[in-house]
Protein backbone atom coordinates (compact mmCIF):
# COMPACT_ATOMS: atom_id res chain seq x y z
CA UNK A 1 0.00 0.00 0.00
CA UNK A 2 1.36 3.05 -0.97
CA UNK A 3 0.44 6.78 -2.02
CA UNK A 4 0.13 7.30 -5.93
CA UNK A 5 2.58 10.09 -7.19
CA UNK A 6 0.11 10.80 -10.25
CA UNK A 7 -3.54 11.58 -8.56
CA UNK A 8 -2.54 11.79 -5.01
CA UNK A 9 -4.83 8.78 -4.30
CA UNK A 10 -3.54 7.13 -0.62
CA UNK A 11 -3.24 3.96 1.12
CA UNK A 12 -3.75 2.25 -2.76
CA UNK A 13 -2.04 -0.76 -4.27
CA UNK A 14 0.84 1.29 -6.25
CA UNK A 15 4.10 -0.33 -9.00
CA UNK A 16 6.55 1.43 -9.84
CA UNK A 17 6.37 2.35 -13.74
CA UNK A 18 8.11 4.87 -16.17
CA UNK A 19 7.06 7.69 -17.56
CA UNK A 20 9.27 9.32 -19.96
CA UNK A 21 12.61 9.31 -18.20
CA UNK A 22 11.69 9.21 -14.96
CA UNK A 23 9.78 6.21 -12.62
CA UNK A 24 7.39 6.89 -10.19
CA UNK A 25 4.68 4.88 -8.07
CA UNK A 26 1.22 4.60 -9.60
CA UNK A 27 -1.97 3.18 -9.32
CA UNK A 28 -3.56 0.92 -11.38
CA UNK A 29 -6.27 3.11 -11.97
CA UNK A 30 -3.45 5.92 -13.64
CA UNK A 31 -1.47 2.77 -14.86
CA UNK A 32 -4.78 2.02 -17.48
CA UNK A 33 -5.78 5.55 -17.42
CA UNK A 34 -2.38 6.75 -19.07
CA UNK A 35 -0.97 3.15 -20.64
CA UNK A 36 2.03 3.49 -18.57
CA UNK A 37 2.80 -0.39 -19.25
CA UNK A 38 6.18 -1.00 -17.99
CA UNK A 39 8.63 -1.30 -21.23
CA UNK A 40 11.56 -4.07 -20.93
CA UNK A 41 13.83 -1.68 -23.23
CA UNK A 42 13.15 1.09 -25.11
CA UNK A 43 12.66 0.93 -28.88
CA UNK A 44 15.43 2.83 -29.55
CA UNK A 45 18.02 0.96 -27.38
CA UNK A 46 16.69 -2.35 -28.88
CA UNK A 47 17.47 -0.92 -32.17
CA UNK A 48 20.71 0.15 -31.17
CA UNK A 49 22.14 -3.50 -29.28
CA UNK A 50 20.58 -5.03 -32.40
CA UNK A 51 22.95 -2.82 -34.27
CA UNK A 52 26.04 -3.57 -32.52
CA UNK A 53 25.33 -7.04 -32.29
CA UNK A 54 25.27 -7.32 -35.62
CA UNK A 55 28.49 -7.52 -37.74
CA UNK A 56 29.05 -4.00 -39.79
CA UNK A 57 31.35 -4.57 -43.24
CA UNK A 58 34.90 -2.40 -42.26
CA UNK A 59 34.76 0.61 -43.91
CA UNK A 60 37.78 1.72 -45.49
CA UNK A 61 39.59 4.74 -43.59
CA UNK A 62 39.10 8.32 -45.11
CA UNK A 63 43.07 9.68 -46.62
CA UNK A 64 42.15 12.88 -45.05
CA UNK A 65 42.10 11.36 -41.53
CA UNK A 66 45.29 12.49 -39.74
CA UNK A 67 44.94 10.90 -36.63
CA UNK A 68 44.03 7.67 -38.36
CA UNK A 69 47.63 7.31 -40.52
CA UNK A 70 49.86 4.88 -37.85
CA UNK A 71 53.07 6.97 -38.38
CA UNK A 72 52.30 10.46 -37.47
CA UNK A 73 50.82 11.93 -34.39
CA UNK A 74 50.30 15.64 -33.12
CA UNK A 75 53.33 17.45 -31.43
CA UNK A 76 54.09 17.01 -28.27
CA UNK A 77 54.21 20.97 -28.15
CA UNK A 78 52.01 22.01 -30.67
CA UNK A 79 50.38 24.49 -28.56
CA UNK A 80 53.61 26.09 -28.61
CA UNK A 81 54.57 25.93 -32.05
CA UNK A 82 51.24 27.98 -33.20
CA UNK A 83 51.42 29.90 -30.62
CA UNK A 84 55.25 30.67 -31.97
CA UNK A 85 54.23 30.76 -35.47
CA UNK A 86 51.00 33.02 -34.93
CA UNK A 87 53.50 35.69 -33.21
CA UNK A 88 56.34 35.40 -35.48
CA UNK A 89 53.84 36.14 -38.64
CA UNK A 90 52.69 39.25 -36.26
CA UNK A 91 49.16 38.10 -35.83
CA UNK A 92 46.61 38.76 -32.69
CA UNK A 93 44.36 35.81 -32.05
CA UNK A 94 41.50 37.64 -33.95
CA UNK A 95 43.11 38.16 -36.81
CA UNK A 96 44.35 34.26 -36.78
CA UNK A 97 40.89 33.23 -36.58
CA UNK A 98 39.62 35.58 -39.07
CA UNK A 99 41.82 34.01 -41.31
CA UNK A 100 41.24 30.29 -40.78
CA UNK A 101 37.06 31.28 -40.11
CA UNK A 102 37.70 30.09 -36.60
CA UNK A 103 36.60 31.89 -32.86
CA UNK A 104 39.70 33.63 -30.97
CA UNK A 105 38.40 30.58 -28.20
CA UNK A 106 39.63 28.10 -30.67
CA UNK A 107 42.67 29.60 -31.17
CA UNK A 108 42.93 30.21 -27.71
CA UNK A 109 42.38 26.51 -26.83
CA UNK A 110 45.01 25.16 -29.42
CA UNK A 111 47.58 27.14 -27.55
CA UNK A 112 46.66 26.68 -24.49
CA UNK A 113 47.20 22.59 -24.78
CA UNK A 114 43.34 21.43 -25.76
CA UNK A 115 43.97 18.71 -28.39
CA UNK A 116 42.45 20.78 -31.66
CA UNK A 117 40.24 18.35 -34.19
CA UNK A 118 42.20 17.38 -37.56
CA UNK A 119 40.75 19.71 -39.83
CA UNK A 120 41.78 22.44 -37.48
CA UNK A 121 45.34 20.47 -37.38
CA UNK A 122 45.44 21.07 -41.18
CA UNK A 123 44.50 24.83 -40.85
CA UNK A 124 47.06 25.51 -38.53
CA UNK A 125 49.81 23.90 -40.79
CA UNK A 126 48.47 25.55 -43.97
CA UNK A 127 47.98 29.06 -42.89
CA UNK A 128 50.82 29.69 -40.24
CA UNK A 129 53.25 27.20 -42.18
CA UNK A 130 53.98 24.73 -39.57
CA UNK A 131 54.59 21.31 -38.99
CA UNK A 132 51.87 19.79 -36.33
CA UNK A 133 51.77 15.98 -37.18
CA UNK A 134 55.11 14.43 -36.64
CA UNK A 135 56.54 11.10 -37.37
CA UNK A 136 55.16 8.47 -34.70
CA UNK A 137 58.11 7.86 -31.81
CA UNK A 138 57.44 5.15 -29.41
CA UNK A 139 58.71 6.52 -26.16
CA UNK A 140 58.03 3.59 -24.07
CA UNK A 141 60.12 4.29 -21.00
CA UNK A 142 60.09 1.71 -18.23
CA UNK A 143 61.42 2.31 -14.48
CA UNK A 144 63.51 0.73 -11.90
CA UNK A 145 63.11 1.44 -8.87
CA UNK A 146 65.81 0.46 -6.09
CA UNK A 147 63.50 1.59 -3.25
CA UNK A 148 61.89 -0.45 -0.82
CA UNK A 149 59.72 -3.37 -2.45
CA UNK A 150 56.65 -4.48 -2.21
CA UNK A 151 57.36 -8.50 -2.38
CA UNK A 152 56.82 -10.54 -5.10
CA UNK A 153 53.17 -11.62 -6.28
CA UNK A 154 51.90 -14.33 -8.36
CA UNK A 155 51.77 -12.82 -11.19
CA UNK A 156 55.49 -11.81 -10.29
CA UNK A 157 56.47 -15.66 -10.01
CA UNK A 158 54.51 -16.60 -12.79
CA UNK A 159 56.67 -14.11 -15.46
CA UNK A 160 59.85 -15.92 -13.82
CA UNK A 161 58.77 -19.16 -14.33
CA UNK A 162 58.09 -18.56 -18.06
Amino acid sequence: MGDCELCGAMKVSVRSVKTGKTEVTACARCVDKMNLIPKTVAPGLAKARSMASTPRPSTPRKKNDLMSRGEKELAEDFGKRISVARKKMNLSHQQLGKKMAETVNVIKAAESGKRPTDSLIRKFERILNITLMVEHSSSETRRLDSGPSRGMTFGDYFNDVR
